[in-house]
């Protein structure tokens, strides 16, 4: 069992409308040290990955610290569920120094009277957020978890605005969905959770607060009319086909994750919530809600990757550490897993600190990293690691007031790759799906052009901008002279791309455009690189005045991790052993035809 769920109680200080565990006493033989402690015994057989207690309230009984210690001997991962209202800063210190490593604390909403009306303790909002900064101040992770009720429906879709708003230090909303309560009534319709998660995914984007869907409690995806919009929230494995309180309906049978979700709540359809459904049929919607195994082991995968910039003569190690995954910006095109959670802070530090001592160039990449509170601690950490150079990769829409880029470029910055799809708002926030941002992001390379922040620029072609690189170069000339430009195209080589020619176009299509946007920088002194890249295109595809970008080292067997092909002709080239070919999913769409040999 990789998780063990602990109840060291059953009353709570507080008395919310929809809670099933609270009891009005507790049950003598049940809240015993003694009875506890071999609750904890027992959970911990088997070696669990995390042990969460829970309750009623868990802070009721005296000496949780002492329980929080047994449970975390053999090094497993305690998680503590509260509200928080009773730990204040003393305690929250003895909780982190037993092993607490993180502490979910409900939220039901906003404000004094907002979260006394659903738990029906007039304190509890603002005891709340003592214990959240007391928690946080101590060293422990905090997670605010969030219910949706009917009480609390128009009250949801501000609450990433009121969290961000305030600084309160979590690292995540979750959001609960109850769906077997003492009263039946206070359950929200599974059309009001759809609307609502919908809602509140759209503003945890827009704030950058990282939102997930609590793992105990479940939301199948086709109550969603589009459950595209709300695909980075789920991380389904085989692991949840069953539930006791789920059932299949007919609507299951063509769902393509049928094998890997429980169905829909049994107290749903026996209250009759009739609702539409809108069963996943389409494969890459199907990759998008999955992953390979479990959450923490695609987190594991994704955290770091190491490769090597092939520019010139030597290649220069490199690695990527994902801060994080979430993202202020949608891009269709984009290969993160912007749905998991972030990796745990010692994973991230020892990955930059092991990059640093190689010698490594380390860049710090996301989902979008200035949405990581500790970046400009990051960057610090590199440097003095070892690191050849720190770069960022970023939309830079947080970077928009200048405080945060003037922060980075003093911890020690050197370079800054910054996202830009497009020259108009037209083009680019319909890219990125998050309108408002183009402006934004314009304003963010400002500020990191008034620091020694190297900067390059992004652009990757697609449909829906294969013809403005031109004016996309005009726009760097006028606004940012000299700042260098890299291209690429979308990546077909990952499953959460959708690998259609409505998304990626042919080189053959973007070629005009590419290389009058050439043109125009070298007209303007711009300088345009990304040809030598695996993202970049084929060696006989590149005008003859820019070949001299591409590395002359030749690559080494296995190299492009057996994601590239070549035609039949490129055995008649002289130049295939510095090539890559092209990518197996772009050959998949549209041939290797365009290869001509290099003589």
């Amino acid at each position: 069992m990789q998780v063990q769920r602990l109840i060291t109680n059953e009353t709570c200080n507080q008395n919310c409308w929809f809670c099933n565990a609270r009891r009005p006493a507790e049950q003598p033989g049940f809240v015993t040290r003694t009875a506890v402690r071999e609750r904890i015994e027992r959970a911990r057989q088997g070696a669990p990955r995390e042990i969460v207690i829970t309750g009623g309230e868990p802070a009721l009984i005296r000496g949780l610290a002492d329980l929080v210690r047994q449970a975390a001997l053999e090094g497993a991962r305690v998680v503590l569920e509260t509200n928080a209202t009773l730990i204040d800063e003393a305690r929250a210190r003895e909780l982190a120094a037993a092993g607490l490593a993180l502490a979910r604390v409900q939220l039901v909403a906003w404000g004094d009277q907002a979260v006394a009306e659903i738990t029906r303790d007039p304190n509890g909002f603002s005891a709340a957020l003592r214990g959240i900064a007391a928690l946080a101040a101590a060293g422990v992770k905090v997670e605010v978890t969030t219910p949706i009720i009917r009480r609390n429906l128009a009250l949801l879709p501000d609450l990433p605005r009121q969290i961000v708003s305030a600084a309160l230090p979590v690292d995540a909303l979750v959001l609960v969905v109850p769906t077997s309560v003492p009263d039946p009534t206070e359950c929200a319709t599974l059309a009001d959770v759809g609307r609502v998660v919908v809602a509140v995914s759209d503003a945890a984007r827009r704030y950058g607060l990282a939102l997930r869907l609590d793992p105990t409690t479940f939301v199948p995806p086709c109550i969603f009319e589009k459950p595209e919009r709300v695909a980075h929230l789920y991380a389904m494995n085989r692991g949840n086909a069953t539930r006791p309180d789920f059932q299949h309906v007919a609507e299951c049978a063509p769902c393509l994750v049928r094998d890997r979700c429980p169905g829909l709540p049994v107290a749903a359809l026996e209250a009759g919530d009739a609702h539409s459904l809108h069963p996943i049929v389409e494969d890459r919607l199907r990759r998008r809600l999955t992953v390979v195994s479990s959450v923490e082991e695609q987190v594991a995968r994704e955290l770091v990757s190491v490769g090597e910039f092939r520019g010139g003569t030597e290649a220069v190690p490199e690695t990527t550490v994902r801060v994080n995954f979430h993202c202020n910006q949608a891009c269709e095109f984009c290969f993160v897993s912007t749905h998991l959670p972030p990796a745990a802070e010692a994973a991230v530090r020892n990955a930059i600190e092991a990059a640093g001592r190689q010698g490594a160039a380390v860049v710090l990449s996301g989902g979008e990293p200035t949405l990581n509170p500790r970046l400009i601690e990051y960057v610090r950490l590199a440097k003095r690691s070892g690191a050849r150079a720190v770069e960022l990769q970023s939309n830079a829409t947080r970077l928009a007031d200048g405080a945060l880029a003037a922060a980075l470029a003093a911890a020690g910055l050197d370079r800054a790759m910054v996202s830009l799809h497009g020259s108009t708002a037209e083009i680019s926030d319909a890219i990125t799906g998050a309108p408002g941002t183009f402006a934004l992001t314009l304003l963010g390379i400002d500020a990191l052009a008034n620091t020694a922040v190297q900067v390059r620029l992004n652009f990757v072609f697609c449909q829906a901008n294969r013809g403005d690189f031109p004016r996309f170069i005009d726009l760097v000339a006028q606004r940012w002279p000299g700042t260098a430009v890299v291209f690429s195209f979308v990546g077909s080589h990952t499953d959460v791309v959708p690998r259609t020619k409505a998304l990626i176009p042919s080189f053959t299509e973007v070629m005009p455009a590419l290389i009058a946007g050439l043109d125009r920088a070298h007209a303007a002194g711009i300088e345009v690189g990304g040809f030598e890249s695996m993202c970049g295109l084929p060696l006989c595809m590149v005008p003859e005045s820019e070949r001299g970008a591409f590395s002359l080292l030749a690559i080494e067997a296995g190299g492009g991790d057996g994601e590239f092909v070549k035609g039949d002709v490129c055995q008649q080239c002289s130049e295939r052993h510095r090539c890559f070919g092209v990518r197996r999913g772009y050959a998949e769409l549209y041939g290797t035809g365009e290869l001509r040999p290099i003589g």
